[in-house]
């Protein structure tokens, strides 16, 4: 594929007719095998800015609440509903970026701040994901890579009643129901890295579970709206979040073969706009930049990946304008 095609395929792929940005206009496949500096800076973390984005998804979890109670319509509930399942997602990737030890820079804040307001709430262990996450990131889309597995994008492409299938499974929380089985049945035992005997950080990750979702579900008792935790967390967690989550899985990796140039095998969405707000929130949407350095904190992705466009770093096959262009490309 030539600079040029892969340049229309950019624009086809958000459905863009417009020029392209400087950026990308630069952009090639460049070298396979060619390496990057990373100058330090782009390494650096900032507490402040992780911190900041924490307390702005909490804020926003509240406003949904607060939104809900106020009015106590059902179309209000809905629009809550949406939104608190996408924040979900969005401190699912707090959580990816401590199990990266990019959150904070104290090593314990990291593990600490990331498995209580970040997993916890999610009723998710940190500790379990880095495990899992970090193989994944050793040989993305392998057959034992623990995220292709247990998102099922190894068999894309897939026929578009099938997409739709899975989908729909997944906002009525059929696929969750059905991922649990799998689990409970040791069905993904195989690639999933186990924990060192002697580490006991299972069962903090267990007791700070039942410690925060307590906690919330106290406070919202104390206002006289316990049933929320069950119809604005749960729900939310059971339905939405796996919608989004399942559409960030697709994106990122489906419909590659493992390879050893990382950047070949994933996808970055190159806009911002409602699309990366729902599913690729805080930067997520960069994940070749982030496959390339997963050093990186994710405020500082952008500019990784104006760095790599200069260099010629970025296969522009693999740039999209939008998640819904990649749906499209992943059917068969």
């Amino acid at each position: 594929m030539t600079l040029s095609s892969q340049q229309d395929h950019i624009c086809d792929g958000g459905h863009a007719r417009d020029s392209l940005p400087p950026d990308l206009a630069r952009s090639g496949d460049g070298d396979v095998q060619a390496s990057l500096a990373l100058p330090p800076h782009l390494a650096r973390i900032s507490d402040g800015r992780a911190l900041a984005s924490l307390a702005l998804d909490w804020l926003l979890i509240a406003a949904c609440f607060a939104f809900a109670i106020r009015l106590a319509h059902p179309a209000a509930y809905l629009v809550a509903m949406i939104l608190i399942a996408r924040t979900q997602l969005a401190l699912a990737v707090l959580m990816h970026e401590s199990a990266h030890r990019t959150l904070l820079r104290n090593r314990r804040a990291n593990d600490v701040v990331g498995q209580l307001f970040a997993a916890a709430p999610l009723m998710l262990s940190m500790f379990g994901y880095r495990r899992g996450h970090l193989r994944h990131h050793r040989a993305p889309m392998a057959a034992d890579d623990p995220v292709a597995t247990v998102f099922g994008i190894g068999d894309y492409p897939v026929p578009k009643r099938e997409l739709w299938w899975r989908l729909f499974k997944d906002v009525t929380s059929i696929g969750y129901f059905l991922s649990v089985r799998d689990f409970a049945a040791g069905k993904h035992a195989h690639i999933m890295p186990k924990a060192r005997k002697g580490d006991r950080r299972g069962l903090y990750a267990l007791a700070s579970i039942v410690a925060v979702n307590g906690l919330m579900l106290g406070v919202l008792g104390a206002l006289g709206h316990a049933t929320l935790y069950l119809t604005l967390w749960l729900l939310p967690a059971l339905t939405f979040l796996q919608l989004f989550a399942r559409i960030r899985a697709i994106t990122e990796h489906a419909g590659y073969p493992a390879m050893d140039d990382q950047r070949l095998n994933a996808r970055t969405v190159v806009r911002r706009s409602w699309q990366t707000f729902f599913v690729g929130p805080h930067r997520i949407h960069h994940h070749i930049e982030h496959h390339q350095y997963p050093q990186v904190p994710f405020y500082r992705l952008p500019q990784v990946h104006a760095l790599m466009a200069e260099r010629g770093q970025l296969p522009a096959a693999n740039l999209y304008r939008s998640y819904l262009r990649v749906l499209k490309d992943v059917i068969a």
